[in-house]
């Protein structure tokens, strides 16, 4: 019976091969060259894989162990800050009496400190707002006169020919001398 079965199974039709005969014939020829690709089972598992992966949801890997729970994560994550939460707690504030001019200093602290102008400085303001800057004119003249100090030179380089300059005056200075004696 095991023969017949068998002879049966090898008539079956088979796309491409015409019989399941043929088919298994041609499979196991081909099996038998298998061992010569071995070498190439862990680069075609892993370019498999690379294609596949993305494909894979994430419950799946979640409940085959493969990645970790996001939900399990957040719920862990959100007891420990509670936890910190109820550790930061403030011990029991200490009685502490303060004098009536500490308690009027607190009362006050929020509130500005008003700036008083001179009188002078309320007629340059006055002034100013009427858009005449005389007043102003005179305290930055006065200021220019007095940042710039007469005979300062910033240039570095005419002050070397400066010196130089007068260095060689000197030694005139010193051979016409000689020359009078």
């Amino acid at each position: 019976m095991a023969a017949s079965l068998t002879s049966l199974l090898f008539r079956l039709p088979a796309p491409l091969f015409g019989t399941a005969g043929t088919a298994f014939a041609w499979g196991t020829k081909k099996a038998s060259a298998l061992p010569r690709y071995v070498g190439w089972a862990v680069p075609g598992a892993v370019g498999a894989l690379w294609f596949v992966w993305p494909a894979v949801s994430d419950d799946w890997k979640i409940e085959v162990g493969i990645m970790a729970d996001p939900e399990a994560a957040a719920a862990e994550a959100k007891a420990k800050a509670e936890a910190a939460e109820a550790a930061k707690k403030p011990a029991p504030a200490i009685a502490v009496e303060l004098s009536q001019e500490a308690k009027d200093a607190i009362a006050t602290a929020h509130k500005g400190h008003e700036a008083t102008m001179s009188a002078e400085e309320k007629t340059v303001v006055a002034h100013v707002k009427a858009g005449d800057f005389s007043d102003l004119e005179k305290d930055w003249d006065t200021f220019a006169e007095k940042s710039i100090v007469p005979g300062e030179d910033d240039d570095d380089d005419d002050e070397d020919e400066d010196d130089e300059d007068e260095d060689e005056d000197e030694d005139d200075d010193d051979d016409d001398d000689d020359d009078d004696e």
